[in-house]
């Protein structure tokens, strides 16, 4: 890796800490602020001459506060269902101990708290049963906390479970998004599976089937002499038949019932390269190309992924920064074939942390499939590098 390269990595993960720690920082700066106004309301609701009652009411709302905004802050650092079960549990114990001191209330940062953690809570369950589990017992606190500490007010217990069924309807369209993409994930990486393995049939089935000719071949010439050569040519011909017949049923095998009858890939290699750069940018006004070995022969599926690697990354140039430059370098380095594609000109939009598209999912899966590495990212304000390495050799 050259330094240069080096150098867009560290930009890369230094913008993807900067994010978070944006994201963290906001977060804090609502809780604090919800803080300050619990502690402006309770300071004007606070009785003239107040009574060690309403003293310990106060401090047991703000402890409580405090404490389930701390848990909401912590939840990237220890497991959300330990978040989740800790704010569940001291609020139900804020509003039992409500019983007794009688002037604990519930506060706006407490309220705050219990919706991000319900909404977290649902989303990120594995299962529906958790989920339904989580939703119950946000509301099981949230009634208890209306009831013990505020009073069974018709209109508050309504607004209550208003709040509560706010929280539970953004935690299951927060789930079923995450649900979604998490399939179509799962089904993108089959379908990218899936045609790895129909090329790799394409590459295999090729040579098993000239180890059959060669050896069928040989047979007939040997004929002079088949107590020497037959014999183990027959065993090299029966070997290559039954590979291939293997192959074959593999494919077949995990192949989807509606995509047995199409034909295989067209192969592609390094060599189309040049052609495919040109149907992107005809003339090449915003594209250079720098392509060596392309014509050199490359192990079992490593020219076809170089190929769709740079299609790929092509396609993501014309789809964020169609007025942008592109470089594309395709070479090999000791024994691996590099390839790197860097644009500028890429549009400014909002993206979640690490968040990627489907595109690059493929992409990386294929790569990790053939034992190489893959890097994509922002390589500055309005830029983009894609980089890849493909052993040439045993893995």
């Amino acid at each position: 890796m050259t330094s240069g390269d080096e150098g867009g990595h560290r930009r890369r993960r230094s913008h993807s800490v900067l994010t978070g720690a944006a994201l963290r920082t906001a977060e804090f700066l609502v809780l604090a602020l919800l803080l300050m106004v619990d502690f402006e309301l309770g300071t004007g609701l606070m009785p003239t001459a107040p009574s060690t009652d309403d003293i310990a009411g106060a401090m047991a709302t703000a402890l409580v506060a405090l404490v389930a905004a701390v848990l909401t802050l912590m939840r990237r650092q220890i497991p959300v269902r330990v978040s989740v079960a800790g704010a569940f549990a001291l609020s139900l114990t804020a509003s039992v101990v409500s019983l007794s001191i009688g002037s604990l209330t519930l506060s706006l940062t407490e309220t705050a708290a219990l919706i991000v953690l319900t909404v977290i809570g649902v989303r990120g369950e594995s299962s529906a049963r958790g989920a339904v589990i989580v939703g119950a017992s946000a509301l099981v606190v949230t009634l208890a906390a209306v009831l013990l500490r505020i009073g069974a007010d018709i209109t508050v217990i309504l607004l209550g479970l208003l709040v509560w069924g706010c929280a539970i309807t953004g935690g299951v369209a927060a789930r079923y998004v995450q649900k979604r993409r998490e399939r179509a994930m799962d089904d993108h990486r089959r379908a990218e599976r899936m045609e790895l393995a129909r090329e790799l049939h394409d590459v295999v089935a090729h040579q098993v089937s000239g180890i059959v000719v060669q050896a069928q071949a040989a047979i007939i010439v040997a004929r002079n002499d088949p107590d020497q050569v037959s014999e183990s040519l027959s065993s090299i011909e029966s070997a290559g038949i039954e590979a291939l017949t293997g192959m074959r049923r593999m494919v077949g095998a995990i192949r989807e019932e509606a995509d047995r009858g199409e034909p295989l890939t067209v192969p592609y290699g390094l060599a189309d390269i040049p052609t495919l750069v040109d149907r992107f940018d005809p003339g090449r006004e915003r594209t250079t190309l720098r392509l060596e070995n392309g014509h050199s022969p490359m192990p079992p599926g490593v020219g076809e992924t170089g190929y769709r690697v740079v299609r790929e990354a092509l396609t993501n140039v014309r789809r964020h920064a169609p007025e942008g430059n592109t470089q594309v370098s395709v070479s090999v380095v000791d024994v691996a074939l590099v390839l790197d594609i860097s644009n500028d000109g890429v549009r400014a939009r909002p993206a979640a942390p690490g968040s990627r598209g489907f595109g690059l999912m493929g992409m990386e899966e294929r790569v990790t499939a053939l034992g190489g590495e893959m890097r994509a990212g922002a390589a500055g304000a309005d830029s983009w590098n894609v980089r890849v390495t493909l052993p040439l050799g045993p893995r």
